[in-house]
């Protein structure tokens, strides 16, 4: 288990802890805004609730990675909770993001979430509460969280001011305690690492999980609101071309995320941008043209940092 991750979420898993072990058969939903808080309580919740290291066999964990949950996903947790645990008391079922769950898909979960097993702890999470069937929510023991401040401020003061340079982490926890670990020399050398990189190379980075990922993602957006239009236009072909499907769809996620959370956003078209934004971490993965998606959250970040010279 995390040591890190139970000293600053502590009461957290201790009220997850309390409802559990006062259940016979529980379904939780752990929300909150942070964009990986809820994800790392719910992954720690099993081992800190038995006192040991999880069995693949009694913890089963569903993670869309951006894409959609759909009816496979629920008929492999019906089938996981047709049996009895093998070492913990409890066998746990983990969905990641389960706003990303189809109509059919969420039909077909209601009677498991109302009605699960008497030794099963289903473990929802999600941003987006209000997103989420009525009929889920009414199925579901639903938790608040947020990171604790004395967790942000230990990062602050580790990183100095990179901190400030790096506003994402302040909604990334997962990113933040990476960072954390990472302290800032080695955040140093992966920020003089991507910006010497070639453009097929910083696109390889930039589709990487963490800390270097996120940094290479960013080092990509800079090129492409610096860069002149026809500059802008060969890099933007030069990323269309080398990403396709999954690739191309997590790509926008984390353009989204970046360009969502490392700006200020005032006025009433600002809004009407986040809303767009917003709506495209929230869209199935079906309904996404990704080549046109793409250039339209650019040519908001590229207005948003030239201003009325985006284009000239």
């Amino acid at each position: 288990m995390d040591e890190l991750i139970v000293k600053y979420a502590k009461d957290q898993l201790e009220l997850l802890k309390r409802i559990v072990e006062r259940s016979e058969g529980a379904s939780l939903l752990i929300d909150g805004e942070d964009l990986s808080y809820q994800r790392e309580i719910s992954l720690a919740l099993p081992e800190y609730v038995e006192k040991f290291p999880p069995k693949a066999s009694d913890v089963l964990e569903i993670d869309p990675k951006g894409e959609n949950i759909g009816i496979d996903e629920i008929r492999s947790i019906k089938d996981f909770l047709n049996y009895s645990p093998e070492l913990y008391s409890r066998k746990y079922v983990i969905v990641h993001d389960c706003e990303r769950m189809t109509q059919q898909a969420a039909n077909a979960f209601l009677k498991t979430l109302e009605e699960p097993p008497e030794y099963a702890v289903i473990v929802l999470n999600t941003r987006h509460w209000h997103y989420l069937l009525p009929t889920i929510r009414s199925r579901v023991f639903r938790v608040s969280v947020r990171v604790p401040r004395e967790f942000w401020e230990a990062v602050k003061e580790k990183l100095g001011n990179l901190w400030e340079e790096l506003p994402l982490l302040e909604r990334d926890f997962s990113m933040a305690l990476e960072s954390y670990r990472s302290g800032r020399e080695k955040i140093i050398s992966l920020l003089e690492n991507v910006k010497s990189l070639g453009a097929e190379q910083l696109l390889k980075k930039a589709l990487a999980n963490g800390l270097e990922g996120y940094l290479a993602c960013r080092e990509l957006l800079e090129r492409l609101s610096r860069a002149e239009p026809k500059g802008f236009f060969d890099l933007f072909d030069q990323v269309v071309n080398n990403i396709t499907g999954r690739d191309a769809f997590l790509l926008i996620q984390k353009v989204v995320r970046i360009v969502l959370h490392e700006n200020v956003w005032e006025g009433a078209d600002d809004q009407k941008n986040v809303s767009f934004l917003d709506s495209i971490l929230r869209v199935k993965t079906a309904n996404l043209n990704t080549k046109i998606t793409l250039m339209n959250v650019l040519i908001i970040h590229r207005k948003r940092k030239r201003g009325v010279h985006a284009w000239s």
